[in-house]
């Protein structure tokens, strides 16, 4: 390692440091310039500290008044009792605190404006209550400013309904003042000085207290490194030895902790156990060692398609939706359309509602995709980069360098390879590459055989493609992964010419079959969810995503013959299903997802697919189209309810975890458990108090203060619903770190890991398709990770927690002959 590459990533990290100064900085003054100083650092936290107190002491207020004791009685009171007290404070809170370091913070002018959000909260209160949907489309209009917003809500309030009459001026200011001063004394966060205008003339101004000023200049440095800028690293990263200290070389990059926890006594007991830790932390180091470098013919590629602007390979297009062409007049009064109309209107909003979210969807990924191309671009002159690594709590690796890394999206691993090659050698690796080749285009459901077929079927297209790949596009509107698949055909060209002494540089990735049944088959015994994930033997390998889509197309066709459903069933059927539709929602089954997440997974569905085909087809019409929602939630039952017809001892194995969870949780103790390989999970959520504070100016989200005793208590519910995913994250975290270790005992090198996906070079896959087979076998048959999980829960509690689920007759060792379990 030269002193020149060292020098380097010292000033990488600083650059890393600088980038993420000014990206808060910048953050920071835009928020200040938009008087939105409670969303920041400091005024955040400030209105979680206010809302409540202000909630009391405007109840201390009407109380007082309501009293009948002699005093004054303050002319805001009756105007104030008509809100809810929470709007209220919050109202005053977020004005105040949104005005603390702007030149527009005088007194007089801070007061009118709490009293005119106020008097908007009425006024938006009876336009909603008149004019539902209207009121709803201009809440919810994408790319306006908030200043404009209220000005459109106020216009149209003002032409749909009956005139509104402003509160007086000196009303307005009595309410205002009355506000201002309670928050004041109620939470010191303000003083309300002088400023002199000239020579004769003052005015009142409200200005952050000593309090808050020094704890605004307290908090900010700590506050620019919240959320670090990470870059990769020219050299390979620190190695990880304890919880701290991996990872990047220098102070300057934020330093890293091995488990992202806030727990800092879980992170101090990883300190007493060096030995036990000892296998996590071997298994990520190979994992960050491994040296990459950027594709640059996946690059080149990339730029031109990039630049031009085209709708390929999974890149936004450069330019947005145009949003249809409203169907009345601009001067035409939506109150008096005829029926006709108000059904093309409807159906307009529908529509332009709809190009408002795309765009909003294209726009985030063209700044996704050009933050992935400044990076390539930026590290391209590199022989070799490094990605450190962390794990969350249940032990799952995950790089540090965020957009450009081995676990990106499609173009970011396209865009990365191994640094170092290794020649092919035998048939059985060319083969593998292959059999890679066919998985990237889609073609993953066939034998092993059927895939390297197709690749010799298609070879002059893929010879094309890894050459001249501007000369026709069919490899990015075709394939799946498209840029994985742009970089095996460039390799394909390699072996095409040299035979086996191509040297492969591309990671060849072997993904698990649904891994998280997988998992629970092996624990539970379950021959029936092993047959279906690919854990035993068979010739061809199993889906069980289009096992769940046939069954469910089954009950849609079915529903053809119900008077009230076979509407919406044909619609469905001309739509078409496909195995991805089900896909997202048989996956997250086995984590604990819901019927009210499948619902969500097939709409997404629906505006992906919807999307997709509209790139393609500009005059596209869905056979869904203006019934997406209903849609979702018809189709959503039905794919439920075949998932749970074919997944079914896993069920009684997430049953059991969550009743484990709610006996746990009911101690108030967090559930603890160690996987095989020594690494200690926590799961430990607070019952976190949330209060809702609701406004016509939309739905806002105010965490209250949280008092000592509900931070000590545990919150059941999201005790047992978490239990399920963590505890099968945690395995598969387990069975990785177990075959990263057990390969590179066996002479594997270059890792590229992505949870439930293997790679390695194409000469080395022979290798770890063999070690993770062995890993399993001793995680599930050598081992019984669900009788160990039991036996720590019942040391924590001092009982027992409830009987196991039966056992099925599965024969776990099966899986060292089944050709599919990772394919």
């Amino acid at each position: 390692m030269t002193n020149d590459l060292y020098l380097t990533q010292e000033a990488l990290e600083k650059e890393s440091r600088a980038m993420t100064i000014q990206r808060f900085n910048s953050q920071l003054t835009e928020r200040i310039q938009k008087e939105e100083e409670s969303a920041t650092y400091y005024g955040a936290p400030l209105m979680k500290r206010a809302i409540e107190p202000m909630v009391i002491a405007l109840e201390e207020a009407i109380k007082e008044a309501n009293s009948g004791k002699s005093g004054v009685r303050h002319s805001a009171i009756p105007i104030i009792k008509e809100f809810d007290l929470k709007v209220v404070a919050y109202m005053t809170s977020k004005t105040v605190i949104d005005k603390l370091t702007s030149r527009t913070n005088k007194l007089q002018s801070v007061a009118v404006l709490i009293s005119k959000n106020l008097e908007d909260e009425l006024r938006y209160a009876s336009f909603q209550e008149k004019h539902p949907w209207l009121f709803k489309k201009l809440l919810n209009e994408i790319d306006t400013t908030r200043s404009r917003k209220r000005r459109n809500l106020v216009n149209a309030y003002n032409r749909y309904c009956d005139a509104w009459t402003n509160w007086p001026e000196q009303q307005r200011l009595h309410v205002g003042m009355f506000l201002v001063e309670l928050f004041k004394k109620t939470t010191g966060f303000i003083e309300i000085t002088d400023k002199r205008e000239d020579r004769n003339r003052t005015y009142k101004i409200v200005t952050p207290s000593a309090q808050v000023i020094s704890f605004i200049e307290k908090n900010h440095d700590a506050a620019q490194m919240l959320n670090p800028v990470y870059l990769p690293m020219v050299i390979p990263p620190v190695d990880w030895e304890g919880p701290r200290g991996g990872g990047y070389l220098t102070i300057d990059a934020k330093p890293l902790t091995l488990v992202k926890t806030k727990n800092r006594n879980y992170l101090e007991e990883l300190e007493n156990m060096p030995n036990q830790m000892a296998p996590v932390y071997e298994a990520i180091n190979h994992i960050q060692r491994t040296p990459w470098k950027v594709n640059e013919f996946v690059l080149a590629t990339f730029q031109i398609i990039h630049d031009k602007g085209l709708p390929v390979a999974d890149l936004p297009s450069g330019e947005d939706i145009p949003i249809p062409p409203v169907p009345i007049a601009k001067d035409q009064d939506s109150s008096k359309l005829t029926d006709q109309e108000k059904v093309k209107f409807k159906a307009w909003k529908k529509a332009a509602t709809a190009v408002y979210e795309e765009n909003i969807r294209i726009k985030s990924k063209r700044l996704m995709t050009s933050k992935i191309r400044a990076i390539a671009e930026k590290f391209c002159i590199y022989d070799s980069i490094y990605f450190p690594h962390t794990m969350d709590f249940r032990g799952r690796i995950y790089p540090a360098p965020m957009y450009l890394n081995p676990q990106g999206n499609s173009l970011a691993k396209g865009l990365l390879q191994f640094a170092d090659g290794k020649a092919l050698g035998t048939n059985e690796a060319a083969c593998e590459l292959a059999i890679h080749g066919a998985n990237c285009y889609g073609y993953d459901k066939a034998s092993m055989q059927e895939r390297v077929d197709w690749v010799v079927e298609n070879q002059e297209r893929i010879l094309q493609a890894g050459t001249d790949p501007m000369g026709d596009l069919w490899w990015a509107k075709e394939a799946d992964d498209p840029w994985c698949f742009l970089a095996f055909c460039h390799e394909w060209v390699g072996y095409h010419n040299y035979g086996y002494d191509h040297v492969s540089y591309i990671p060849i990735a072997k993904d698990g079959s649904c891994s998280g049944l997988q998992h629970f088959s092996a624990a539970l015994g379950d021959a029936v969810g092993a047959a279906a994930t690919n854990l035993i033997p068979s010739d061809r390998p199993a889906d069980i995503y289009q096992t769940v889509i046939d069954k469910t197309i089954e009950k849609v066709r079915a529903d053809l013959t119900q008077k009230d459903l076979k509407d919406m069933a044909q619609a469905w059927l001309d739509y078409g299903m496909t195995r991805k539709t089900a896909k997202r929602t048989t996956m997250t089954r086995v984590y604990g997802s819901t019927l009210y997440s499948a619902r969500a997974f097939v709409q997404e569905y629906i505006m992906d697919t919807d999307a997709k085909r509209r790139q393609e087809d500009p005059n596209y019409v869905s056979a869904l189209n203006g019934v997406e929602f209903e849609a979702a939630i018809y189709l959503a039952k039905h794919v439920w309810t075949s998932i749970n017809e074919t997944v079914i001892a896993a069920k009684d194995g997430m049953d059991w975890l969550q009743e484990c969870a709610r006996v746990l949780a009911a101690d108030n103790m967090p559930i603890v458990w160690t996987t095989i390989d020594g690494f200690p999970v926590m799961q430990n959520y607070p019952d976190m108090a949330k209060r809702r504070v609701k406004t016509k100016f939309g739905d806002q989200l105010v965490y209250l203060t949280i008092t000592e005793a509900i931070k000590n208590k545990l919150d059941r519910r999201r005790q047992g619903n978490g239990i399920s995913p963590n505890w099968v994250h945690a395995n598969d975290g387990c069975h990785l770190r177990m075959t990263v270790n057990t390969a590179a005992f066996n002479g594997v090198t270059h890792f590229a890991m992505i949870h439930d996906s293997f790679g390695c070079h194409a000469a080395d896959v022979e290798m770890l398709g063999a070690c993770l087979r062995e890993t399993f076998v001793e995680l599930y048959v050598e081992n019984d990770p669900l009788q160990r999980f039991k036996d720590e829960g019942e040391g924590l509690i001092g009982k027992e927690l409830p009987a196991l689920p039966e056992r099925g007759d599965l024969d776990v060792e099966q899986v060292r002959q089944s050709e599919f379990f990772f394919a």
